[in-house]
C-alpha cells in the first residue's frame, strides 16, 4: 500500500512532464492496482483535485469513472488496456493529417515537453529517412523540462539545439516553423500551453512564420475561460524580501488567431 501510495503522489507532484504523459503515468499506476477497487476511487478522488485542472485529465478520469461505476471487472480491465494502443493510434492520425505540411520542413522551435509533439518529430524524422530535421528546444524555465524533451529528441538521432527561453526572438527567424502541444483548447479557441507559448507565436507572426499547435481531441474543453494559477515562487528565485516579489506561473493562453493550423 505505501508503494503504490508513493507512485501516485510521485504522479500527482509531477512538473515536467506533459498531461498526456501523465495521463499514460496515472493509467499505468491504475493497472497495478486494477483489482483494488476501493483504493482506486480514493486514487481517482485525489487525482482529480490535484491534477483536474487538465482537460484530459479531467476526461480521463470521468470516462474512468463510468467504467468503474459499472462494477464490470473485465471492462475495467480492457478500458485501461487498450488506453495506450488506442493513444498512439491518435499520434498517428495526427502525423498523417499534419505530414503533407512538415514534410518540406528542416527545422523547428519548440518548448516544454509534450509527449504528442517528441512522438510527432520522432515520427517526421523517421518518415524523412535522413538526419536533416533539427530541433531547437527553448529549457522552458523555472522546471526546465525542455531539456528533458531535448534529451529524448536527441537520443532518437534528432539534431537538437538547446536555448534558454529568453533566445527565441533569436532562433525563430533561423527555422522553418514553431511547433507546441497544447494543455487544453478553450471552447473559443484559446490554446493553453506553458507560459513563453504566446511569445513564441508572437515571434513567429513577426518573422512570418508559421505556428502549428498539436494535440488531441481530449484537450478539447467545454470551457471559455483559463484562470492562470500562482505556483510556487522559490521555483523562479528563492531571495525573497521586502519589497521584492517574485512571480511563478506556468500556463497562459494562446489567441488562436495566432495558430497557423
Amino acid at each position: 500500500m505505501k508503494n503504490t501510495s508513493t507512485k501516485l503522489n510521485k504522479i500527482l507532484n509531477n512538473k515536467t512532464s506533459g498531461s498526456s504523459e501523465i495521463v499514460a503515468l496515472l493509467n499505468k499506476y491504475f493497472l497495478s492496482i486494477r483489482n483494488n477497487s476501493t483504493q482506486i476511487k480514493g486514487s481517482i478522488k485525489l487525482a482529480k483535485n490535484k491534477l483536474g485542472h487538465f482537460e484530459i485529465v479531467n476526461s480521463y478520469l470521468n470516462e474512468f469513472n463510468k467504467i468503474l461505476s459499472k462494477r464490470n471487472k473485465a471492462g475495467l480491465g480492457n478500458f485501461l488496456e487498450d488506453y495506450s494502443r488506442k493513444e498512439n493510434e491518435k499520434i498517428e492520425i495526427i502525423f498523417n493529417k499534419i505530414y503533407p505540411t512538415l514534410k518540406s520542413i528542416r527545422s523547428v522551435i519548440t518548448l516544454s515537453r509534450s509527449k504528442t509533439v517528441i512522438d510527432i518529430l520522432k515520427s517526421l524524422h523517421i518518415h524523412k529517412k535522413n538526419k536533416t530535421l533539427k530541433v531547437v528546444v527553448c529549457e522552458s524555465r523555472p522546471k526546465n523540462e525542455g531539456r528533458l524533451t531535448a534529451q529524448e529528441l536527441a537520443k532518437a538521432g534528432i539534431n537538437v539545439e538547446v536555448i534558454t527561453d529568453a533566445m527565441m526572438g533569436i532562433f525563430v527567424p533561423k527555422v522553418d516553423a514553431a511547433i507546441i502541444g497544447a494543455d487544453s483548447i478553450l471552447k473559443n479557441g484559446k490554446v493553453v500551453n506553458k507560459v513563453g507559448s504566446k511569445a513564441l507565436a508572437l515571434f513567429c507572426i513577426e518573422c512570418k512564420k508559421p505556428f502549428y499547435v498539436v494535440t488531441t481531441q481530449s484537450k478539447f474543453s467545454n470551457r471559455n475561460n483559463f484562470n492562470s494559477k500562482k505556483e510556487n515562487p522559490k521555483e523562479v528565485w528563492d531571495k525573497l524580501s521586502k519589497n521584492l516579489n517574485v512571480r511563478n506561473i506556468y500556463f497562459e493562453e494562446v489567441d488562436k488567431k495566432y495558430v497557423t493550423k
